[in-house]
């Protein structure tokens, strides 16, 4: 995943006559359609504090390289609730949260404490949705989640 500052192997290559197969083709625009609409969240990111969150394992972070924006990249859309919980960010009186990609504008959100944010996705129609593979909410005024240093983890007396 690219939160981890990796790059993707997609193995597609020419025919020996070097044409591209219609099925390779296909993926191709799929994916460059989806870049359309969530390049921000690739091009000219970092990684983030967390690479991947630290309560749904269907998400994958990455910061702009100004540092303004946390990425949530989440891989699998929630079908049964419309609420999704990202451990890992902090929230502050001017954090914003909106889908790239939607016409949902802004979207609500609450701080669930220690546990990070908790996002209303309920505004989102399925049906308006820019992808089918993964979506990409964008963070703006949130710090990570503090860690405790090894060092007070591991204090003897």
């Amino acid at each position: 995943m690219y939160s981890t500052g990796g790059n993707v192997l997609i193995n597609v290559g020419p025919t020996s006559y070097g044409k591209i197969v219609p099925i390779l083709e296909e993926r191709l625009r799929q994916m460059g359609s989806w870049l359309k609409v969530n390049g921000e969240a690739i091009y000219s990111s970092i990684p983030w504090k967390y690479q991947n969150d630290t309560s749904n394992p269907h998400v994958w972070y990455t910061q702009s390289k100004d540092k303004q924006s946390v990425y949530a990249s989440l891989l699998v859309w929630p079908n049964t609730t419309s609420q999704i919980t990202l451990g890992a960010p902090v929230t502050s009186a001017g954090t914003t949260v909106t889908l790239l990609g939607s016409s949902a504008g802004p979207l609500k959100w609450q701080s669930a404490g220690a546990s990070g944010i908790t996002i209303d996705i309920s505004t989102v129609k399925s049906y308006s949705l820019a992808s089918d593979w993964a979506w990409v909410f964008k963070l703006q005024n949130v710090s990570p989640k503090s860690t405790i240093p090894l060092s007070k983890i591991l204090k003897t007396k």
